[in-house]
């Protein structure tokens, strides 16, 4: 599994809209610069049941030639709803449909009152559970075999052939919607990308949680993506956007999947973000903008305030980043030398570490106060001597 260093942002379209609105919808999600298209597995409306509502995997066939960038799935499909190999036959349609561009999210199930309307049988929570563990391990042999014969306690395949695979190597990435204990343990062994449904001050516990699973089985933690279906609307403004994300950053996900705007009035922010704010989160602009456009302004003498809140809210791994470039200014480094410097074992922590510190400062409408080029990062000797004055007596001011 390849270790999850970059931010991606992702738009959770559904599909309870009309054909050319969630067609045009899908199109300006790609043209905004976002990383992800899903679609929602459920049958009715959310907020009413007779809301019309489109089967997920359907639309996203009809989308995906829409498309060409944008990864594609569904968040996520409850297990209950179709049997598992139909389910996997479905998705690996639509990845060939799309050129090998959808994430296979799936879970266990959860929703009674939409299976006792349609008749799907809906088992008690713990063999719910029993039931996606296998299928989990009957959507893997069907990938990686020429012809599975699986005998489990739900479900059976005989001598069954499976074609075609999958576009993606070996599999689809495995993407699970989880936040209790033994789906968390389904995690850890299965998947590729992990979504939780939280708020930010719940989310850091929760990693900490499959961060231990992970050690627990000898996996690296760093090679699960962590996705975060918001509990909180980041698209109030463009200030709750950047605070939001920050605080998921600093919850340790960094992968934001948000819904479409839910009103017209957050269309306008939802654009404004991903022109203004997202590439800068990023580590780049566009082509078309300019320094002087830049929604994060440099830091100055008039921000002594302000930078000394930043400074006293980060963690021991952002003082220690910023300590290591301020003792030896216009000095540049790169990920190996931070990695000892900040005793972190890995270079994606090192660019962790880096992106929570720039968000601190982004929250506040600052520009990151250090440079980064091809061979590391820097601080120029004004920069380093400005974050001492402003600290006194914090590490940063040491070197």
């Amino acid at each position: 599994m390849m270790q999850v260093d970059t931010p991606r942002f992702s738009i959770v379209l559904g599909q309870r809209l009309s054909w050319p609105r969630l067609l045009a919808n899908a199109r300006e999600t790609e043209e905004l610069g976002f990383d992800g298209l899903y679609l929602v597995d459920h049958f009715f409306g959310l907020k009413d049941v007779n809301d019309p509502t489109h089967e997920a995997w359907t639309m996203l066939a009809a989308l995906a030639p829409f498309t060409q960038r944008l990864r594609l799935g569904v968040m996520v499909c409850g297990n209950t709803y179709r049997n598992p190999a139909f389910l996997l036959k479905q998705a690996i349609t639509v990845d060939h449909i799309s050129g090998g561009r959808v994430d296979f999210g799936v879970g266990a199930g959860w929703l009674e009152r939409e299976h006792e309307a349609y008749g799907f049988p809906f088992p008690p929570a713990g063999e719910r559970v029993d039931r996606f563990a296998e299928a989990l391990e009957l959507w893997d042999a069907l990938q990686r075999n020429e012809r599975t014969t699986f005998e489990g306690r739900f479900y059976q395949a005989l001598d069954a052939p499976f074609e075609p695979k999958s576009l993606q190597s070996p599999r689809l990435p495995v993407l699970i919607g989880a936040s209790k204990p033994r789906m968390l343990k389904l995690v850890v062994e299965h998947a590729d990308i992990w979504n939780l449904v939280c708020k930010p001050e719940d989310g850091a516990d929760a990693n900490r949680r499959v961060d231990d699973l992970c050690r627990e089985i000898g996996r690296d933690p760093v090679t699960l993506d962590r996705a975060v279906s918001p509990s909180i609307n980041l698209l109030a403004s463009r200030e709750a956007f950047v605070e939001g994300v920050a605080a998921y950053n600093a919850a340790g996900f960094r992968h934001i999947t948000m819904p479409w705007p839910r009103t017209q009035a957050e269309v306008p922010v939802l654009r404004d973000v991903a022109a203004t704010v997202i590439p800068d989160l990023r580590g780049y602009a566009p082509t078309s903008r300019t320094v002087a456009e830049s929604h994060f302004r440099p830091i100055g003498k008039a921000d002594a305030a302000t930078v000394r809140n930043v400074l006293a809210g980060l963690d021991d791994s952002s003082r220690e980043f910023l300590a290591a470039l301020a003792a030896q200014p216009g000095a540049q480094f790169d990920g190996i030398s931070l990695r000892d410097a900040l005793g972190v074992a890995s270079h994606g922590e090192v660019t962790r570490t880096v992106a929570r510190t720039a968000n601190a400062f982004a929250a506040a409408g600052l520009a990151r106060p250090w440079s980064e080029a091809q061979r590391g990062y820097a601080l120029s000797v004004d920069m380093a001597r400005m974050l001492k004055r402003y600290k006194g007596d914090d590490p940063v001011s040491q070197g």
